[in-house]
């Protein structure tokens, strides 16, 4: 694996600046592969912005009648929300 840095966001709009600053950054968050793709060399980011502790958790309804869908969701969780399941039918 190649070196890295790494900073953790504590403000969405911190890992925006972050990734605006760093060329070629990318986001880590759970659930994802990207250690995996680094240790192969395959991904070869030179910096990460770790976004786990952002609230981007929620899945909040629209004004359009649709659904916002935050960056951590769960899989599992938003395959259990009523919401999604009373849609996904139709």
């Amino acid at each position: 694996m190649k070196p890295f840095s790494y900073a953790r966001a504590s403000t969405p709009a911190e890992a925006a600046a972050a990734a605006a600053r760093q060329p070629g950054a990318r986001f880590i968050a759970g659930g994802t592969n990207l250690l995996d793709l680094m240790k192969l060399q395959i991904e070869t980011p030179a910096h990460l912005i770790d976004v786990n502790g952002l609230p981007l958790d929620k899945i909040e309804p629209t004004a359009e009648g649709g659904l916002r869908i935050g960056a951590l969701v769960r899989n599992t969780d938003l395959a259990a929300d009523e919401r999604v399941r009373r849609d996904s039918t139709a």
